[in-house]
């Protein structure tokens, strides 16, 4: 746990050292764009060396590996076939049995989006990388490793949605489908959330969350239609997360509060907003289906730009100080609280184990 606290510290530090007006503006100094762009490939490579060089953390480690050596057998396999291929390149290079230039592959794209998400779109960079790291994103990435490479490249979209780049958001999305499938949500998700939605249009979301409860097993048959290997399975649990929804719930209290100034004539921060809204409809109506976590995830992960933009939309510096005080303790406090559960036997990130230091 020391180990990942440290390297928190280490790389958010390093995330002070990036100025955002140089990423945005092309006035900031050639000094600074040179030193934004070094702290990000430091941050880059703290994060992949943790990642990329562990030894049987997470406990999905050992069953990657089984499944790395059914794909160099042509055996049927659940991963999509995106990810097959790329396995299977790496093997062609590395060797058949030589399992961890495969993780560390999956490490280096993985940090990659994170870092260029974080670069391109975060309108204060040391904070929305603090927020990546205390929600468990980036950490949670060591163990289920197909869907946070998915996760990352849907956080990484979220520009290109917003800039009107349709036909390589489609594309993206479609390509990282091939390697987890449920990516392919973000697409109507992103899109309905780019919609400036009116207050007369809150009786239809209240509505429709309301049918979504009340018609569980109508949607539970129609999502079991898609994906029968769910239902009943150990995964098809009920399992309500009410840190996720106090989480999303309080976020959109914050929002509210700071609305005029921060929300309502911010198209960008309204798409966040919207995203949000949509994670609490996602984790409070539809708990009854399995996933539900990851699919809510994509859709809230736009806090970590979203809470550091409207922090700096406050006008007064002491509701500004306050607000910023008040977010940071409760995610650290998250945080700790969160890495004390990775010791879990169904989770298994710590104790960290790395073959480079073995």
């Amino acid at each position: 746990m020391v180990y990942y606290i440290g390297v928190t510290v280490l790389v958010v530090m390093l995330g002070l050292l990036v100025k955002e007006n140089s990423i945005y503006s092309p006035t900031g100094s050639v000094r600074q764009q040179h030193l934004n762009r070094t702290a990000a490939v430091g941050i880059f490579c703290i994060l992949t060396f943790l990642s990329g060089t562990r030894i049987a953390v997470g406990n999905d480690f050992w069953v990657y590996r089984d499944n790395f050596k059914l794909i160099a057998q042509e055996r049927v396999v659940s991963s999509e076939f995106g990810f097959n291929l790329i396995v299977k390149t790496v093997q062609w290079f590395a060797g058949f049995d030589n399992y961890m230039p495969i993780f560390f592959v999956f490490s280096f794209l993985t940090i990659f989006f994170f870092v260029k998400a974080l670069k391109d779109e975060s309108e204060w960079f040391a904070a929305s990388l603090f927020l990546l790291l205390a929600n468990g994103f980036y950490f949670s990435s060591l163990n289920t490793v197909r869907y946070y490479l998915a996760f990352a490249v849907a956080l990484y979209s979220l520009k290109l949605v917003w800039n009107d780049k349709h036909l390589a958001f489609i594309l993206l999305i479609l390509a990282t489908a091939t390697i987890h499938k449920t990516v392919l949500i973000v697409i109507p998700f992103y899109y309905l959330a780019k919609i400036n939605w009116k207050k007369i249009h809150i009786p239809l979301f209240m509505m429709g969350s309301a049918a979504l409860v009340l018609l569980r097993d109508f949607v539970r048959e129609l999502v079991f239609f898609v994906y029968p290997y769910y239902k009943d399975s150990y995964l098809d649990d009920y399992d309500i997360s009410y840190i996720n929804i106090l989480k999303a719930l309080a976020v959109l209290v914050f929002c509210l509060i700071n609305y005029k100034q921060a929300i309502k004539d911010k198209p960008l921060n309204r798409f966040y907003f919207n995203l949000n809204i949509g994670a609490l409809i996602v984790f409070s109506c539809l708990w009854y289906l399995p996933e539900t976590t990851r699919i809510g995830y994509y859709l809230s992960a736009s806090n970590i730009f979203l809470l550091p933009s409207v922090i700096k939309c406050i006008g007064n510096r002491k509701q500004r100080i306050f607000w910023t005080v008040v977010i940071g303790v409760a995610y650290l406090v998250f945080f700790i609280f969160y890495l004390r559960t990775l010791y879990a036997t169904n989770i298994r990130i710590l104790p960290y184990r790395n073959w480079f230091f073995a």
